[in-house]
C-alpha cells in the first residue's frame, strides 16, 4: 500500500507552514532586492565619471594596464570563487533549520581552505611573474609600474576572498541590504580616493591604493555587521571539520569548475587581445562594455537574492516535493521576468544611443566602440537571462545544470574567434568582440531552453511572460534615441550631455508608462505600486502617493 493522505488538520498545518517560508522569502527578496538595486544604481553612477577622468590623465595604454590587472586578479581570485556559493547555499539551508553549528562550520572550514590556497596563488605569481609579464605583452615603460600595481591589487584581493565568510553569511541569512550597505560606504570611498589620487599625481597607482583601501575597509565593516546582527556566528579554525570540507570540494568543486569557464568567457576577448594586439585594445574593449557591464549589474541584485531564497524554499518548505517545485517554479518565472525588464530597461537606451553616450562620456567616440558597446549591451541582457535558471539550480542543489550553458559557450567561442580573424583578415577588436556576443547569445539560449525542460515549463508561456515584455524597451529606444545622433555630432560636450540627459528622461517616462499601462499585470502593478507607496510615504506627503 501507499503511504495514507495526510489529515485535514496536518494538511492544513502543512499549507500554513508552506504559507509562511514562502511569504518570508517574498518579504525578504522585497527588502533585500530594492536596497541592492539602489547600492547598484549608486555604483554605476559613481563610475560614469571615473573611466573618462584617468583616461584623459593615464592614457589609453595605461588604462588598458589597469584593465589588464583586474584580468589577472579574476583568474587567480577564480581558485576560491566556488567557496561563497556554499557559504551562501549552505547557510540558508542550515539556517531555515536552526542549525547554527553546521553553518558556523562550514563557515570556519571555508575560510581556512580560501587562505591557504590564498597565500599559494599569490607565492605563485610572485614566482612566475616574468612569465606573466611576457603573457600580457607589458611595454617596457610601463613594467616596473604593472609589477607593484598587480602585486598589490591581487594581495588585497586574495585577503577579501579569504575573509569573505562574514559577507557570505549575512547573505545567506538574507541580510543583503547590510551588504549592500557597506558596499556603497566602501565604493563611494574609494571613488573620492581614485579622483584625489590620480589627481594629485599618483598615476595607476593612485587606482590601486584606492583599491585597497576599499577592500580592507570593506573586510572591516563586514566582520563587524556580522558578529553584530547573527549572534550565532563564530568563525575559528578550531570549527574546522571534515565534513564541511567534504560539502567544500563537493559542491563547492563543481560551482569552482563553473565559475573558472565563467572568467574565462567573461574575459576572453581581452585575453587574447592582449598579447596579439597590445593594452590599447584591452581598453578599447573594457571602454565598449563599461556601461553594458555596469548596468548588467543593476538587475543582477536579482540573481544575487535567487540562490539563498530557492535555499531556503528547498531546506525549510515543507509538504510534498510538488510544493516545493511549484513554489521554486514561481521564483524562477518571475524572477526572470522581473530581471529581464529591468536589464531590458537599462540595455534597450545603451544600444540604440551608443555612439551619443560614449561621445559625451569619452569626448570622442573610439573606432569601433559605438558598434561594440551596442551589441554587448544585448549580449548583458540575454546573458542575464541565465542567471535566474543557474542561481535556483545552485540552490536546489544541481550546480552541474549551469555547464550546459558554460560549455557550449566555450565550444562555440573556439569556433568564432577564429572565423572572425578569417572573415576580416587581421585581429581585431570588433572582431574578437562580435564572436564573444555570437557565442554568449547562442549557447544562452540553449541553456534557458534546459532549464525550462528542467523545471517543466512551456516554452510559449516562457516567451509571453519573460521574453517578448523584454523587446519593448528596443522601441522606445530607437523612437527616443534617433535625435541624438542626429544633433550630437554638432553640439558641444555640455550641451550633448544636456541632451543625453533629456532623451534618458524622456524614455525613462515612456518606458514606465508603457510597462504600468501594457505589460505588468493587474497584480503585478497592484504590487509595484504598494511598494512605491511603501518607500515614497516616509518621504513624500501621502497626497503625492494617493494616486500611486
Amino acid at each position: 500500500m501507499g503511504a495514507s493522505a495526510p489529515s485535514g488538520r496536518a494538511s492544513r498545518g502543512v499549507d500554513l507552514h508552506a504559507g509562511r517560508h514562502a511569504e518570508t522569502v517574498r518579504d525578504a527578496l522585497t527588502r533585500n532586492v530594492g536596497p541592492d538595486v539602489a547600492a547598484r544604481v549608486g555604483y554605476l553612477v559613481s563610475r560614469v565619471l571615473i573611466p573618462p577622468f584617468v583616461l584623459a590623465r593615464l592614457g589609453l595604454e595605461t588604462y588598458g594596464l589597469w584593465s589588464t590587472a583586474f584580468i589577472l586578479v579574476s583568474y587567480l581570485g577564480v581558485g576560491t570563487f566556488g567557496i561563497s556559493s556554499v557559504y551562501v547555499k549552505y547557510v540558508a539551508e542550515y539556517a531555515a533549520r536552526g542549525e547554527t553549528d553546521k553553518a558556523n562550520s562550514i563557515l570556519s572550514t571555508g575560510m581556512v581552505v580560501s587562505a591557504v590556497v590564498s597565500v599559494a596563488l599569490f607565492a605563485m605569481l610572485v614566482l612566475g611573474w616574468a612569465h606573466v609579464r611576457a603573457w600580457l605583452n607589458i611595454p617596457v615603460h610601463l613594467q616596473h609600474a604593472a609589477h607593484d600595481v598587480i602585486l598589490v591589487v591581487v594581495a588585497i584581493f586574495l585577503c577579501d576572498i579569504a575573509t569573505s565568510v562574514f559577507r557570505d553569511s549575512m547573505s545567506g541569512v538574507q541580510k543583503i541590504a547590510e551588504v549592500q550597505a557597506i558596499w556603497v560606504v566602501c565604493y563611494s570611498v574609494e571613488a573620492v580616493l581614485i579622483f584625489y589620487l590620480v589627481g594629485t599625481g599618483h598615476g595607476i597607482m593612485g587606482l590601486a591604493e584606492a583599491f585597497l583601501v576599499r577592500t580592507a575597509l570593506s573586510i572591516v565593516l563586514s566582520a563587524a555587521i556580522a558578529y553584530r546582527i547573527l549572534p550565532w556566528l563564530r568563525v575559528s579554525p578550531r570549527l574546522f571539520s571534515r565534513a564541511s570540507l567534504r560539502t567544500l570540494l563537493g559542491f563547492g568543486g563543481v560551482v569552482q569548475l563553473g565559475a573558472i569557464i565563467s572568467i574565462g568567457l567573461n574575459t576572453a576577448e581581452r585575453i587574447i587581445a592582449a598579447p596579439l594586439i597590445g593594452l590599447s585594445a584591452v581598453g578599447l574593449l573594457d571602454i565598449s562594455d563599461k556601461l553594458p557591464q555596469m548596468a548588467s549589474s543593476i538587475p543582477f541584485a536579482f540573481a544575487g537574492a535567487f540562490l539563498p531564497a530557492a535555499s531556503y524554499l528547498n531546506g525549510g518548505l515543507a509538504g510534498t516535493a510538488e510544493d516545493r517545485r511549484k513554489a521554486v517554479v514561481k521564483l524562477y518565472l518571475k524572477g526572470a521576468r522581473y530581471m529581464n525588464l529591468a536589464s531590458a530597461a537599462l540595455a534597450g537606451l545603451l544600444a540604440t544611443a551608443s555612439g551619443p553616450i560614449l561621445a559625451v562620456w569619452m569626448g570622442k567616440v573610439y573606432p569601433g566602440t559605438a558598434f561594440l558597446m551596442s551589441i554587448f549591451a544585448v549580449q548583458q541582457q540575454i546573458h542575464l537571462l541565465t542567471g535566474p535558471g543557474t542561481s535556483i539550480l545552485k540552490g536546489i542543489g544541481q550546480p552541474r545544470e549551469e555547464f550546459f550553458y558554460s560549455v557550449p559557450n566555450v565550444i562555440v567561442l573556439a569556433a568564432a574567434v577564429p572565423l572572425s580573424r578569417l572573415i576580416l583578415g587581421r585581429w581585431s577588436v570588433v572582431g574578437l568582440g562580435s564572436a564573444v556576443v555570437a557565442a554568449t547569445i547562442l549557447s544562452a539560449i540553449g541553456f534557458i531552453v534546459h532549464a525550462n525542460r528542467i523545471l517543466d515549463i512551456p516554452w510559449r508561456r516562457y516567451a509571453r511572460f519573460v521574453l517578448i515584455p523584454g523587446t519593448v524597451p528596443y522601441v522606445i529606444g530607437l523612437l527616443a534615441a534617433a535625435p541624438a545622433w542626429l544633433l550630437i555630432p554638432h553640439l558641444g560636450r555640455c550641451r550633448g550631455a544636456i541632451l543625453i540627459a533629456a532623451i534618458g528622461a524622456v524614455y525613462a517616462v515612456a518606458l514606465v508608462w508603457v510597462a504600468d499601462r501594457v505589460v505588468l499585470e493587474a497584480d503585478e502593478r497592484a504590487w509595484f505600486r504598494a511598494i512605491i507607496r511603501q518607500k515614497l510615504t516616509p518621504l513624500v506627503p501621502s497626497r503625492f502617493t494617493a494616486g500611486v
